[in-house]
């Protein structure tokens, strides 16, 4: 059987305090323990089936910081998930700035909001659609999840590699 192989990197952006290394724990590790996750790269490696073809994918997850590391960092994603802490307001107009500043980059990176802390709802102060709202605006999708209780995880693994996948074979029918 013939395997695709490809390396994705995902960067994690947010501002201070938005769980990115708690997302990337629980993808890596399937732990919400931040203290696992590592500043440098961390790896998850998944088996995706399309249309019968099996493409082993290692994601490459990087935390990125506000500031001179993320103009260093993030023009060389393949996807930035843009983490919005649905507890914190100001996230949310720091989310907005990240997504603005990641569609001036030449290559265009796969943007995904991700609305995290999604078990803390009695706490919340920004709900989906404030998340929707900016989703719309800027043309890129959301996923809410919550990295301590694993919820919606799966479907942001999902959403990744679906988007990614698809841009794979875009570029081979456009190169063959």
């Amino acid at each position: 059987m013939v395997m695709d192989r490809v390396a994705w990197k995902v960067s994690v952006a947010g501002g201070k305090g938005t769980g990115k290394s708690a997302l990337i724990s629980r993808v890596v590790y399937d732990s919400d323990s931040p203290g696992s996750a590592s500043k440098l790269l961390s790896r998850k490696r998944l088996v995706v089936d399309r249309d019968g073809t099996k493409i082993s994918a290692d994601l490459l997850l990087q935390e990125i910081s506000d500031g001179p590391e993320a103009e260093r960092f993030l023009p060389g994603s393949n996807i930035i998930l843009v983490l919005v802490d649905v507890t914190n307001p100001a996230s949310l107009d720091f989310a907005h700035d990240i997504v603005k500043y990641s569609k001036t980059f030449e290559k265009k990176p796969q943007i995904l909001l991700v609305g995290a802390k999604s078990d803390m709802k009695y706490e919340a102060q920004i709900w989906t659609e404030d998340i929707e709202k900016i989703g719309k605006k800027e043309k890129v999708d959301y996923v809410m999840v919550s990295s301590r209780t694993g919820e919606g995880i799966p479907e942001l693994l999902g959403r990744i590699t679906d988007s990614l996948v698809e841009r794979v074979y875009a570029k081979r029918q456009r190169t063959a």
